[in-house]
């Protein structure tokens, strides 16, 4: 009887999750739901769904933690905002537009249903499927000589790339170079340099899941940290905060330990106030605001594209399919996108061409995305898709090639919020092919070592 009690709580907390979104629809429809109310219920349901994920999953060691932490900031972020008094209108499009933008009451509901059918969404599966597993690591020996031989080896061009990029950027304008001239930012490194590099993330990322050896753990972190910290110098700081959330998680996962909320928000406010100042520096502003809630209104602005496409769906629906496959290209290999192709594209020539001229841009969000392409019903598969994505990366994590994949594409999963559906399925392509090398690599490497060890028997067999 008792554990089917329990077995029962997970069923329990999503109807009821479902019961109070569809009393709020319900109320919206009958106008006795204002506007504010409906982001104080979307607000409340984003935190909810988040502190159950660092409830019922231990402690936070999940993917659907982070993700909806990520969502919550990302998509929410305006909401807090408005709950805190820093803004005013959370509703309004701000992004790119020379003025503030109001939308359509409805529009606005809409994007908060979104908001809130999505999170209780990708919880479902991972709280239904939810089960005890250990990260995978078998200290493998055999493999580690090789695997570090070629991260010494491609590090170098790592450095490079990174270095090349920035000396490219602030001798060409600063960050908007890397929009206005992504073609020969890419061209500056090298196609080379560029393989060499992708190469020696996955190797380290690699090394990361075979080393057992806390010494030798520390050692590849750190050569991680400074790579993500190039990125973020570069102008990437929200790749570099997921890459960082992304090994935190599986540290977590590899000692069993829980997340604490309260360093976590201190290294949050820290994290934020870091981010600021670097961004500023980078553009030579002058920094004016440091606080830590106007840092997450600020990152809410991901809501205004979401809003967007409630707001214009007419307009854009029918190019839905061709964002989604052309921001699969994209994250494969950089295009230079043609109207109808990318919606960060698209949204930014169509709130403000001149910006978009210029290299500023918004970016893309998944929400956008699932509803240009089918409105609601594929907010609901999608999101559902994304929660049993997490559910499953988690479960085949004590395996080593279910570890392999959580580490090559957590960071674009959790990243989402803010970035195209399939930026996370690119990203696994490429890092496989990157992988098939490092095992062709391993395998020669064994080889010639096996060979060096036959002459060297030989040699001192024929002197004996």
């Amino acid at each position: 009887m008792k554990l089917s009690r329990s077995g029962l709580i997970p069923f329990i907390e999503l109807f009821v999750l479902l019961t109070v979104v569809g009393v709020g629809v319900i109320f919206a429809l009958c106008g006795v739901l204002s506007l504010n109310g409906c982001i104080w219920l979307t607000l409340a349901i984003l935190v909810v769904t988040f502190c159950l994920a660092w409830i019922r999953f231990d402690g936070g060691r999940h993917p659907c933690f982070l993700f909806l932490g990520t969502l919550l900031l990302f998509q929410g972020g305006r909401l807090i905002g408005f709950a805190c008094d820093v803004t005013d209108q959370p509703m309004q499009i701000v992004l790119m537009s020379p003025a503030p933008v109001s939308v359509a009451r409805g529009a606005a509901e809409v994007t908060l249903l979104l908001l809130a059918l999505s999170s209780i969404a990708v919880y479902a599966p991972c709280r239904l499927g939810r089960r005890q597993v250990r990260f995978f690591s078998i200290g493998g020996h055999r493999w580690l000589p090789a695997v570090y031989t070629l991260i010494v080896f491609t590090l170098p061009f790592s450095i490079y790339k990174d270095l090349t990029y920035l000396f490219y950027i602030r001798s060409h304008g600063g960050y908007l170079s890397v929009f206005t001239n992504n073609t020969e930012l890419l061209a500056s490194a090298g196609f080379s340099v560029r393989a060499l590099s992708t190469i020696n993330i996955t190797a380290i990322l690699v090394a990361y899941i075979l080393e057992n050896r806390r010494g030798r753990l520390r050692v590849i972190l750190s050569i991680f940290v400074l790579l993500s910290s190039l990125d973020m110098l570069l102008g990437f700081r929200g790749e570099f905060f997921a890459q960082v959330l992304s090994i935190w998680l599986i540290h977590k996962l590899r000692t069993g330990r829980r997340f604490q909320l309260v360093p976590l928000t201190v290294i949050f406010v820290v994290a934020s106030t870091v981010a600021v100042v670097t961004a500023e520096a980078r553009e030579n502003q002058n920094i004016e605001l440091l606080s830590p809630l106007s840092f997450v209104a600020t990152q809410g602005n991901s809501l205004n594209v979401t809003e967007a496409a409630v707001q214009y769906h007419d307009t854009f629906s029918h190019f839905g399919w061709s964002y989604i496959w052309h921001g699969f290209v994209n994250g494969v290999t950089p295009i230079s996108p043609g109207h109808g192709e990318l919606w960060t594209t698209d949204l930014s020539y169509f709130l403000n061409p001149f910006a978009a001229e210029r290299g500023f841009g918004t970016a893309s969000s998944y929400l956008a995305e699932l509803f240009l392409f089918g409105g609601i019903p594929a907010i609901l598969a999608g999101s559902l898709l994304i929660g049993l994505a997490f559910s499953c990366i988690y479960r085949f994590s004590d395996r080593f090639g279910g570890a392999l994949i959580l580490l090559f594409v957590l960071p674009s999963l959790i990243y989402l919020p803010r970035l195209e559906l399939l930026a996370p399925l690119a990203i696994l392509v490429k890092s496989l092919v990157s992988f098939g090398l490092i095992v062709c690599f391993i395998y020669c490497y064994q080889c010639f070592a096996a060979f060096v060890r036959m002459a060297c028997s030989e040699i001192s067999g024929v002197s004996e």
